[in-house]
């Protein structure tokens, strides 16, 4: 078994200039708390990384993501980097809003071939966005009483349905200690650019802060995208985010999907 080394950062979007700059991870702030028993509660984990920065220090960070198959977990590709590196990646799983119910080692990962890195403020790279997509390969598969999210065949259908967002991360900016609660918030979206790696615009009834990249978003037809940037003008969070839209039959997702399942 090796570790895969899992970084967590977000890109985050000027307001003024609509251009990707390098940030942190972010996650929902407000909303409301999860559901006991719910599909999108129970298919969405807690991705966190542990990585040694000397013998007596390391880097904690954190991401979101949804099981999409028993051993496989959908998040934003940004949240993935240096395969086989020292990092120790576990993936947590909730009962309702607060308990972690399960943790299961991330063994291994791929990312979508199209994504080519974050964009700068000088090299935004708008046509890369909605590649910003990886999949996880856990040791084992989840337990029994958690059943995958399944992606809308009909993502652009499915996008103009009612949909909700899953984060984990921060409640307060400010408070470190405040991440690790599961919270669900409405979204309403539209597409902004097509393609099989297209992107949509949506505003959410949460802020999205640090730990939320790689939420799930899900509309009436199925798990349609996935959190990839927010859209910040002075605070860390905002309500306005971009979302990967999912595109199972594209060339680049399949083939993802087939390196993940492969663990290699």
């Amino acid at each position: 078994m090796r570790p895969v080394s899992v970084r967590a950062f977000a890109a985050c979007v000027t307001l003024g200039l609509a251009l990707l700059v390098p940030g942190e991870s972010r996650a929902l702030s407000g909303g409301a708390p999860a559901r006991q028993g719910d599909a999108l509660t129970r298919a969405t984990v807690f991705i966190t990384s542990l990585t040694p920065t000397s013998r007596t220090r390391a880097q904690v960070a954190n991401c979101t993501g949804v099981l999409i198959e028993r051993s496989l977990v959908l998040t934003a590709g940004h949240c993935l980097a240096d395969l086989g590196g020292p990092s120790v990646v576990v993936a947590q799983f909730f009962d309702g809003p607060d308990s972690i119910a399960h943790t299961i080692q991330v063994t291994a990962g791929a990312m979508h071939p199209d994504f080519g890195g974050r964009g700068d403020a000088d090299n935004p790279r708008p046509e890369l966005l909605g590649a910003d997509l990886a999949i996880l390969r856990l040791a084992r598969p989840a337990p029994k009483d958690r059943r995958p999210i399944p992606i809308a065949r009909q993502p652009l259908k499915a996008i103009e349905t009612r949909s909700v967002l899953a984060g984990a991360g921060l409640r307060t900016p400010s408070d470190e200690s405040s991440s690790g609660q599961l919270r669900l918030a409405a979204v309403k979206a539209e597409v902004v650019t097509d393609g099989p790696t297209a992107v949509a615009f949506g505003t959410t009834g949460g802020a999205v802060c640090r730990g939320d990249s790689g939420g799930p978003v899900m509309g009436q037809g199925g798990l349609w995208g996935v959190v990839i940037a927010i859209v910040r003008k002075r605070n860390l969070c905002n309500s306005t985010i971009f979302v990967a839209v999912l595109d199972p039959k594209s060339k680049g997702f399949r083939a993802m999907l087939q390196k993940a399942r492969k663990g290699r």
